[in-house]
């Protein structure tokens, strides 16, 4: 499937500010937890914290950046295999678009 149904692209869309704030809500968790570890020291506690800010906006990156109808089934699946879309919320799209993510899955384990 090169591009998914325009109802289910209105969907994705619908829900990128709440993947993209769960998503950011998590990272500033694990920040936090980074952040209080100094057992190294500062300098080193900063530098953890600078390395794993990094990653993470990459991770962002990743997961929404450039979202179009040509990208749209590859950031589902991204969504999914990050634990960002759960499995009742799956059943919100058709029917082609579950068995191309469900495919996925398969091919994943």
């Amino acid at each position: 499937m090169k591009h998914i149904p325009e109802k289910d692209w209105k969907r994705l869309r619908s829900m990128k500010q709440e993947k993209l704030a769960i998503l950011c809500g998590q990272i500033l968790d694990e920040m936090t937890e980074i952040a209080q570890k100094r057992d190294e020291g500062e300098h080193q506690a900063f530098l953890n914290l600078w390395e794993a800010i990094n990653e993470r906006n990459a991770k962002i990156a990743e997961l929404f950046d450039d979202i179009r109808c040509s990208t749209a089934i590859h950031k589902l699946i991204a969504w999914k295999f990050n634990g960002l879309l759960k499995e009742e919320e799956l059943e919100l799209f058709t029917e082609e678009t579950q068995a191309v993510l469900q495919q996925f899955e398969q091919w994943q384990r």
